[in-house]
């Protein structure tokens, strides 16, 4: 069992100045949680309280139903994978898988059978007599893992590890995290500024600005349910789509205009969407927020039957992406570039007019004062 409990967490470094302010989170056994925010946010500062190697200047944290705040971090029963690998340079790769057996005494038979095991999991048992030196970025991060792992710790902290490495290893090695988690079933905490990782790697995603705690939950949830605009803007790439907008009653129906009222771009709500905009949002001004794939052309909004629920607003494309098995059409609305996802059928260029037609299922509502979603549990009201 690996549960660890923080409550009302924070650092203070000056007073009044909080790098991490009122953190709580039960993490459960086996969970691969991961930190996500912009730099500066607080998630790394966070690890290092976890691991011990940030002094906790208020809150709790419990690690298996014991208040270890102030127990040394080699007393905390946990292993913690660095950005920048932190090998030692003079020992060959099972020298320093070795290293942390040999510290605790392991017999040399134990040692060799434990090194040779981790080394097979991480498929580095060809690199066991090489020097870090002569490792490429991958190789040297799976060195790393390995050295981790190697204890059986209660759980793992991993600090931005793939972060030096490029895009394609990056890619390969979070396959290997996934693959390596389900098979140690122990728990990972992570931080991460990279949307991928966070969305295809966690278990429950923590979002943090400012030190503060935004937003706990599952990838898909926090992709379909942001609880706020930060939110709503981090998390997705390209990000969401974000328009000035008013909410008001147009012949007995909620409707959302998209700028001013008298350019006829709206959008109808129904159901329990409309009701929280009349009940939310009556006659004020909103931040309407759409992600690129719930913008669609004339002919699959007509395939889908919301083209009667949107006015098509016609826009010209300032540029387009091919990636194969999907196109990116840009176009300014409000000073603003946004971004819509379409079928690779679609041949429309440069600097040509396109009307799109947005999913009103699918928008977001955010009031202009609190950023918080009109929309966000929609069941508790």
């Amino acid at each position: 069992m690996s549960e660890i409990v923080l409550r009302n967490v924070c650092k203070e470094y000056e007073k009044g100045n909080f790098a991490v302010k009122d953190f709580s989170l039960d993490i459960h056994d086996q969970e691969f949680i991961i930190f996500v925010g912009p730099s500066g946010c607080g998630k790394s500062t966070t690890l290092r309280m976890i691991a011990g190697l940030e002094d906790i200047s208020d809150g709790e944290l419990w690690i298996d139903d014991q208040l270890c705040n102030y127990f040394d971090p080699k007393d905390r029963g946990l292993s913690m994978v660095f950005q920048n690998y932190a090998l030692y340079p003079n020992m060959t790769v099972y020298g320093n898988l070795a290293f942390a057996l040999k510290v605790r005494k392991a017999s040399k038979s134990e040692i060799d059978e434990k090194v040779h095991k981790v080394a097979r999991i991480l498929e580095i048992e060809h690199l066991l007599d090489r020097k870090p030196a002569a490792l490429s970025g991958g190789q040297k991060q799976r060195v790393a893992i390995g050295s981790a792992i190697i204890r059986r710790p209660k759980a793992f902290l991993m600090d931005e590890p793939l972060s030096n490495l490029d895009a394609k290893l990056r890619a390969q090695m979070r396959i290997e995290l996934a693959k390596l988690h389900k098979e140690l079933e122990t728990t990972i905490i992570y931080v991460t500024h990279d949307q991928t990782e966070a969305m295809t790697l966690g278990t429950r995603i923590v979002v943090m600005k400012d030190g503060v705690v935004q937003q706990v939950e599952t990838p898909i949830e926090l992709y379909n349910h942001p609880v706020n605009l930060f939110v709503a803007g981090f998390i997705g790439s390209p990000s969401m789509n974000f328009f000035q907008a008013h909410v008001t009653e147009e012949n007995g129906r909620m409707v959302v205009f998209i700028g001013n009222p008298k350019d006829g771009k709206k959008i109808y709500l129904e159901g329990r969407r409309s009701e929280l905009a009349r009940l939310r949002a009556m006659d004020q001004d909103v931040t309407l927020g759409i992600r690129p794939e719930d913008i669609h052309e004339y002919a699959d909004a007509a395939e889908l039957g919301i083209e009667k629920a949107t006015v098509g607003m016609n826009v010209t494309v300032t540029a387009r992406e091919m990636l194969g098995a999907e196109v990116f059409l840009y176009f300014d609305e409000q000073k603003k570039t946004h971004a819509v996802r379409l079928h690779p059928k679609n041949q429309t260029m440069t600097g040509e007019k396109i009307d799109l037609y947005f999913d009103p299922k699918k928008i977001h509502l955010f009031d202009q004062n609190t950023e918080e979603s009109i929309f966000y549990r929609e069941e508790t009201v």
